[in-house]
């Protein structure tokens, strides 16, 4: 029976944290509508889940060193990334954007993003060190660079939008889910920038498993946590504000927007 390490208990952070988020995505979904939002939370859903495997499969290891676990704990750590791009590119369908952009625009954005994700599971799968420390392969960095090239053209695609939709009003809903892009992005290019260094820079501060805890503490998973937590916290402020004034709307005291859907 091993010991508890630093890096358990930080595992152990997310395993409290990361379901109560779950819950809270679970919650938005079925106010707005299993399908109308489904393109925004589910994917909120899915990291709040690999992190609690990822999680348990690190407090596994404490007796029980298996590669095979540590593979798991890897893929869950890398692939993470991809449901919060994807994230970011349901906040924006849900904004109402059909007018402003081609219709394909962020299904391609998407497509992008989920070969990204492919090319992780696959990089990591196939990776045959026995050591405990992966370094990044070929396959694994270009997964990150692909999620990088998406982040900034959601960040882009979001400062755009809003530019178009100031000139001819931006809905109180609308307006939240702006926010939930604008207070979170740092926190989670903090995020991104810490999976860069890791894979390209050699740095074994930054290296999955026997790098400094404290660094991926600070730069992964509290900078994930809250950039998680802010997207959460206004997309339901969005859903009551929309439900609201969808009540004033059913009293003839205020008309709702077509697009703002929460």
């Amino acid at each position: 029976m091993g010991t508890v390490t630093y890096r358990d208990g930080i595992a152990i952070i997310q395993l409290a944290v990361f379901p109560v988020l779950l819950l809270c995505a679970v919650f938005i979904w079925k106010r707005t509508g299993w399908k109308a939002a489904g393109s925004t939370w589910r994917f909120v859903i899915t990291l709040s889940l690999l992190r609690i495997i990822g999680a348990i499969c690190t407090l596994v290891t404490i007796s029980n060193q298996s590669t095979s676990l540590y593979i798991t704990v890897a893929v869950c750590e890398l692939i993470g990334i991809a449901p919060l791009t994807l994230t970011y590119i349901g906040l924006l369908k849900q904004i109402g954007i059909k007018t402003k952009l081609h219709r394909w625009f962020l299904p391609g954005v998407s497509l992008t993003s989920l070969t990204g994700l492919i090319l992780g599971i696959v990089g990591i799968s196939i990776y045959n060190d026995t050591t405990g420390t992966f370094h990044a392969t070929g396959i694994v960095k270009a997964a990150l660079v692909i999620f990088l090239v998406v982040f900034a053209v959601v960040l882009l695609t979001a400062v755009w939008l809003f530019l178009q939709l100031r000139q001819s009003g931006i809905t109180a809903v609308q307006k939240k889910l702006f926010l939930a892009i604008a207070f979170s992005s740092p926190f989670l290019l903090v995020r991104m920038v810490y999976a860069a260094i890791g894979d390209f820079a050699n740095d074994p501060r930054f290296v999955v498993f026997t790098g400094n805890a404290t660094i991926y503490l600070c730069m992964d998973v509290l900078e994930e946590i809250i950039a998680v937590a802010l997207c959460v916290g206004f997309g339901m402020s969005a859903v009551f504000e929309n439900e609201h004034e969808q009540r004033l709307a059913r009293r003839g005291e205020f008309p709702v927007g077509s697009e703002a859907k929460a």
